[in-house]
């Protein structure tokens, strides 16, 4: 007997296959830097688009929940649409938004941030504070390049492994953009394969440093002609076996990075392997607005949880009783204590500690610490905001560089009887998709 296809509830359901637009009319800027549209009920991120544009569709990919394309001609433009400085912008993957005039940059990006706190966690603050703004250009003080196998300096293509190469980068400070063809061009007398794989700048006192990554050690003759053609820099060597910096710079000169705080009058010193932030426009508006919230006193005690090497640990203790600075990297530890015994600060004790364990809690009640600086990595600090709840910690100041941990660790913090009494976005990184975040959170 013939069997006749019948076809089941779940055939029953199947959609038309979705068609791909031609044009598409954004209306939304992504925390990313994507244009946002929408086709046939998905929303659809568009590379290169801008709100209230009109683009004709290039490399339209369906995924399950979305679809992402990329802008083939802009059909009507925003007027906010700017002509990129970068020859490079569009290949190279370190800026999403030259396209877009500067000064709106920051609008979007706290816009993007507030709408996460609320569709996420509920979550707005009770106080916003109007943005800080940054050079557009110029202002980037640390760049780590990778080298091509044309011995190239280069950076990573925008969600790829594949390197572009780069003649120069104006988002680099002026000293670093001065060292990019000097560099490039020891690169360029180099034989092949010479097992450098990545060059990283950094702009610091008293002269600017870089640092060689490589896989075989570089001869002599290489590394003097290294420092002939960079006599004002220092030149670090890194190699991949141990990992330690050695500073090959003549031994007549000071072989210390430092960066100096001037409203405090202090004097940071860290190595090339040590965090520090990469706007130094920035970094002291960051400072006075983690001051002026934490409001230190002499009664208090307050913990810097990922301290780093007392970029906010110090001026924290000029006004406060005791400061507790503690950093899971032991080097930074060393180098943390160094800096306060040179800004003669003896209420600071710096501390190995792992913030991802259960010992947090009780380190901080043991000491009695009423006040808390919180700067984590972008993967954020959820386990330390889970228990901050059972501390006595009554106010609490977060640093964030990444908005995504950054709502998701506001929610673990208000859940553990804090509130969200206060928020202010800073801009350290223009023309990026990236956002650095300060919130006050107080007992509730």
């Amino acid at each position: 007997m013939a069997r006749l296809f019948k076809p089941g509830k779940s055939a029953a359901r199947l959609r038309t296959p979705e068609i791909a637009p031609t044009e598409l009319l954004i209306d939304d800027l992504s925390s990313d830097g994507r244009g946002v549209a929408r086709h046939d009920g998905k929303v659809v991120f568009v590379d290169g688009g801008l709100p209230g544009e009109r683009i004709e569709v290039a490399h339209y990919r369906r995924q399950k929940r979305y679809a992402e394309c990329q802008v083939k001609t802009v059909l009507q433009a925003s007027e906010q649409r700017v002509v990129p400085v970068c020859e490079h912008f569009g290949v190279c993957g370190g800026c999403q938004l030259q396209h877009l005039q500067p000064g709106t940059q920051i609008t979007y990006k706290q816009n993007a941030l507030l709408e996460m706190l609320q569709r996420q966690q509920q979550l707005q603050p009770e106080i916003l504070l109007p943005p800080v703004t940054s050079p557009a250009y110029g202002y980037r003080a640390r760049a780590r390049f990778g080298v091509t196998g044309a011995r190239e300096l280069a950076f990573r293509q925008g969600s790829s492994d594949q390197l572009t190469a780069v003649q120069h980068c104006p988002v680099l400070t002026e000293p670093l953009r001065n060292l990019v063809p000097l560099v490039q061009q020891w690169l360029g007398q180099l034989p092949p394969k010479p097992g450098v794989t990545h060059i990283e700048f950094i702009d610091a006192r008293p002269s600017p440093a870089i640092v060689i990554r490589h896989t075989k050690p570089l001869p002599v003759p290489v590394q003097d002609n290294l420092r002939a053609l960079v006599p004002h820099c220092q030149v670090f060597l890194q190699g991949q076996k141990n990992g330690d910096y050695v500073n090959i710079t003549d031994r007549s000169e000071i072989n210390s990075l430092y960066y100096h705080l001037s409203a405090q009058n202090l004097i940071v010193n860290f190595m090339p392997g040590d965090f520090t932030q990469v706007n130094p426009a920035i970094n002291p508006i960051m400072i006075e607005q983690a001051l002026l919230w934490l409001d230190p006193r002499r009664s208090d005690n307050v913990a810097d949880l990922f301290c780093g090497v007392g970029n906010f640990t110090l001026p924290i203790a000029q006004l406060a009783g005791r400061v507790l600075g503690l950093e899971a990297q032991d080097s930074m530890v060393v180098q943390g204590r160094q800096n306060g015994v040179l800004n003669q600060l003896e209420n600071i004790t710096f501390a190995a500690l792992d913030l991802s364990s259960e010992a947090l809690a009780s380190r901080l009640s043991e000491l009695g610490c009423n006040k808390v600086l919180l700067d984590p990595p972008r993967a954020g600090a959820r386990f330390v905001c889970e228990q901050m709840g059972e501390t006595t910690v009554e106010r609490l100041v977060y640093v964030s560089c990444n908005p995504a941990s950054f709502v998701r660790d506001s929610g673990a913090l208000v859940a553990g009887g804090f509130k969200l009494k206060a928020l202010r976005v800073l801009d350290m990184f223009p023309q990026t998709a990236h956002l650095e975040t300060m919130a006050l959170f107080l007992r509730d």
